[in-house]
């Protein structure tokens, strides 16, 4: 079959100068684009079948490199140009990369169906027919396929953005400038990421005018989609940014009323406006696309993208190239009513240190940990440790935790009471990137348990609102700050996700006024998120090239401090020998807040070794040390409870040399625990 490419020769043009071979999924070649040079120093293409040997091009035609699309990840984004050359030279830079047999006029017949349900990314040519080529298939995806694909807006303002030139780029951009002069101009692949990171979705005007037939055409809603837990969602175009709304939510039940109002001058009545939700509703469940919905911060790609959380829906877009602000991020952000906006970040000013006078730190490390832990809140998926402020009253426990949160993810409140079920929590989670608890003195031990699953990854579960048997499920991780004056990390498996800084009282020579606190740091605060941003970019950068000597407990987080080192100016290993300290730390305050561990070192310190019941133990700590046990609410009465309190604390206790053992023994089999020092 190859040789039969190789061999073509056409009656009258003769040899082709280049060949461009479109596969079916397979791979085998169906359609040969042959490109012939003029001797006026134009070209022509001719077109072979493959399937009927002729010189003629088949009444349907497979896309350019269909067999490495049905390959690739379903998830994997489609970039669409025009032009073979341009597919070669993008595919060459690593790109999953396609066009249509015949150039600007070839889409037409153009088999478009394996791109249905696909991320797809147009890069239409710098001119006129480009422009008309970039419509035609984007129309044709959308009515035939229901896909809407995204097309970069090719100008000089964009190109400039791209490339952080200063002057202007328009005297290069001639007409019919495309991806392949690009690349020829030098452009390697985080400049062709940054550029696709600006494409805006596709709307037809065809189907612009079928919409107004429609319930809503004055919504403005561009798409009716659901993201993967079946959430109903309206994508609004609004001021020239889109909006992305639960179609449940009372802000679109408010548009809804608010547009009507102002079509017809008076308010729909409730069992109208509940009618026209609805029908939204089903028509994005069961005829929309399945988008991933995010929270702040969200991935596509080697990308990471910032809700700046602004009135015009931008983001900041970041990768190992560096990062930028995009007018209409290509991901779908979802925002609550108490979100707030970050600081306007500027590039180019960024510095980690102007951190250090709102921060207080009494040593090095504890500035290293609160940065570590900033940092750590970019990570795409985490886990997250648990950053745990402790401290005297007078020691700005909660303005350190609303300045950290403020260059991640503000909120008004910035924090909150501790939650008194579970499902307070997962409705936290659900509208916040950095769940916040404020003036906490005791964590219930069901919540520390779900504070744990949020940290590492864990789902959860309840039960519907206004319903029997339906479950609703969440599943996400969550960067969290807790702070109190009781040391909060009791829990051994609370404390082996915490990150625990103690804050030293501050002087009332040193003490500010609120109003001077937050109006110093205002100013500072664009140029310190700069900073991070700096940071962040390193890590993604260098996160493929670190391995650590040894995997803590929250290894990914370590990672990911570690890779972003040299952009903090901090010596290699720097980071994993504070965590180390910081981890040791928190185990000695775990064992000091829990009377079991406390009671159990004691009786190994006083007799070397221990076997026996539950009971039996119960009877001799509370006998041999009665100022550790007395309390009912901490030391566990029943042998049962002992028990799990035991496993819990037996990674803190095998830390300090302790072995607890359990196995059952003689007719009965009854448990009998073994407390030991470790033998090296």
């Amino acid at each position: 079959m190859n040789q039969g490419i190789t061999n073509l020769c056409h009656p009258k043009a003769g040899a082709p100068a280049h060949q461009y071979v479109y596969r079916n999924v397979t791979g085998e070649p169906v359609v040969i684009a042959n490109r012939f040079d003029k001797s006026d120093g134009g070209k022509l293409f001719i077109p072979y079948d493959m399937l009927r040997k002729e010189w003629k091009a088949p009444s349907t035609r497979p896309i350019y490199n269909l067999d490495k699309i049905a390959a690739a990840d379903p998830a994997t984004p489609i970039l669409l140009v025009e032009g073979e050359k341009c597919a070669d030279a993008s595919s060459a830079l690593g790109f999953l990369v396609t066009t249509t047999f015949g150039g600007s006029n070839g889409s037409a017949k153009a088999d478009l169906s394996p791109l249905k349900g696909k991320a797809v990314i147009i890069w239409p040519d710098y001119d006129e027919p480009g422009q008309k080529y970039a419509s035609a298939v984007a129309t044709a995806l959308l009515e035939r396929h229901a896909t809407t694909a995204q097309i970069i807006p090719i100008t000089p303002d964009t190109l400039r953005s791209v490339m952080n030139a200063e002057e202007p780029i328009a005297d290069t951009l001639c007409k019919g400038w495309d991806a392949a002069d690009a690349i020829s101009e030098g452009w390697k692949r985080p400049a062709i990421e940054k550029l696709l990171s600006l494409a805006v979705p596709y709307v037809a005007k065809s189907l612009a005018k079928k919409e107004k037939i429609s319930a809503a055409p004055d919504l403005g809603i561009v798409e009716l989609w659901h993201c993967d837990n079946q959430v109903p969602y309206a994508t609004i175009q609004k001021a020239g940014h889109f909006e992305h709304l639960p179609v449940n939510s009372t802000q679109f039940k408010n548009l809804l009323s608010h547009t009507h109002h102002k079509a017809e001058g008076k308010i729909p009545s409730a069992t109208a406006l509940d009618d026209k939700r609805r029908t939204y509703a089903g028509e994005a469940l069961f005829e929309g696309k399945t988008y991933k919905v995010f929270n702040r911060i969200g991935t596509q790609g080697p990308a990471l993208y910032l809700d700046l959380g602004d009135a015009d829906w931008r983001a900041i877009a970041i990768d190992a190239a560096g990062w930028q602000i995009v007018e209409r991020p290509p991901i779908h952000f979802t925002r609550s009513t108490s979100m707030q906006p970050l600081p306007m970040p500027v590039s180019g000013t960024g510095d980690i240190n102007l951190l250090r006078p709102f921060l207080n730190t009494s040593s090095e490390t504890d500035f290293m940990m609160l940065v570590a832990w900033l940092i750590g809140c970019f990570h795409p998926k985490g886990p997250y440790p648990i950053l745990i402020l402790t401290g005297e009253q007078g020691s700005a426990k909660s303005t350190t935790a609303k300045v950290l949160r403020s260059l991640v993810d503000p909120a008004n409140p910035m924090g909150r009471s501790s939650p008194q079920t579970e499902q307070d929590l997962v409705i936290a989670a659900k509208h916040n990137h950095v769940l916040a608890f404020d003036n906490l003195s005791h964590i219930k031990p069901a919540i520390a348990d779900a504070l744990c699953r949020i940290s590492t990854g864990g789902g959860f579960g309840t039960r519907k609102l206004h319903t029997d048997s339906e479950e609703v499920l969440f599943d996400a991780t969550r960067p969290c700050i807790l702070n109190g004056i009781p040391d909060l990390a009791s829990r051994a498996d609370l404390a082996d996700r915490a990150v625990i800084v103690t804050l030293p009282i501050i002087a009332n020579t040193n003490r500010q006024t609120e109003a001077e606190f937050w109006k110093a740091f205002n100013i500072a605060a664009p140029a310190i998120l700069a900073g991070l941003l700096d940071i962040v970019s390193t890590a993604i950068e260098r996160i493929g090239s670190v391995t650590l000597s040894e995997s803590p407990r929250m290894a990914d987080f370590a990672k990911w401090i570690t890779a972003a080192e040299p952009a903090l100016g901090w010596s290699d290993g720097a980071f994993m020998q504070a965590y180390a300290a910081n981890k040791l730390s928190v185990e000695d305050a775990a064992i000091e807040g829990n009377p079991v561990a406390e009671a159990i070192l004691c009786l190994i310190a006083d007799h070397q070794g221990w076997k026996g019941t539950a009971t039996e133990l119960i009877k001799a700590l509370r006998t041999g040390y009665p100022h550790l046990t007395d309390d009912p609410t901490s030391f566990p009465r029943q042998p049962n409870k002992l028990a799990g309190e035991l496993r819990r604390v037996r990674p803190l206790l095998r830390s300090r040399g302790v072995e607890i053992s359990f196995e059952r023994q003689g007719k009965a089999g009854s448990k009998v625990i073994t407390i030991g020092n470790i033998t090296i």
